[in-house]
């Protein structure tokens, strides 16, 4: 037993070098179990990272014609502009998540059901950032054709040369309806929206 060994080995001096190969073996054991255990507890965590993942897609599942309404007016309330510049009131959408921009565009022509032809686009780019490219980019994106987008070339001062240019590889693109009954219509769903309680 343990004891026993204990009271055998009480007595034994080590020479400096067998305590320094005996605390280099300990310490090396104890990286090793350490290291085994970063590993276990990191694969761990990417396994309930995904399982987290898939469970919360699987929570949303396929949006129904009200869910989308519900979804598309929060994206405009977020990421829409909501005051009425002196050119008159429209719709103007801005976001640099293709994702994002996608599901807008499925709100706008299902939900407020806008004319293919209404629908204005735009992209705000960095000087580094190729047109045309941008343009192929956004179109695949929006399924608006390329020669439906104007280019804005802008950076703000307070952005430059302070944010990387790499993030917005192909701008940030811009949605735009012309339209005031709409305009109005959405602002009211934002309203439905602030106003509802569970």
């Amino acid at each position: 037993s343990k004891g026993t060994i204990s009271r055998w080995l009480k007595d034994l001096q080590l020479t400096p070098g067998a305590r320094k190969r005996l605390q280099g073996n300990i310490k090396r054991a104890q990286e090793r179990g350490f290291f085994k255990f970063n590993k276990e507890r990191t694969n761990r965590v990417l396994e309930e990272n995904d399982t987290a993942l898939i469970d919360g897609t699987k929570t949303v599942g396929r949006l129904s014609g009200r869910e989308l309404l519900l979804v598309g007016a929060a994206l405009y309330w977020g990421e829409g502009t909501k005051t009425v510049p002196a050119s008159g009131a429209r719709l103007s959408f801005a976001n640099s998540d293709p994702s994002m921009v996608k599901l807008f565009m499925r709100f706008v022509r299902k939900i407020l059901n806008v004319p293919e032809i209404r629908i204005r686009a735009g992209i705000h780019i960095y000087d580094s950032i190729k047109t045309d490219e941008s343009k192929e980019y956004w179109a695949e994106v929006t399924g608006l054709p390329p020669e439906r987008f104007y280019i804005v070339r802008q950076v703000s001062k307070a952005s430059k040369r302070i944010r990387d240019q790499r993030l917005l590889p192909y701008g940030t693109a811009v949605i735009r309806i012309n339209d005031r009954k709409m305009f109005y219509r959405l602002c009211g769903m934002i309203q439905g929206l602030t106003k509802n309680k569970t």
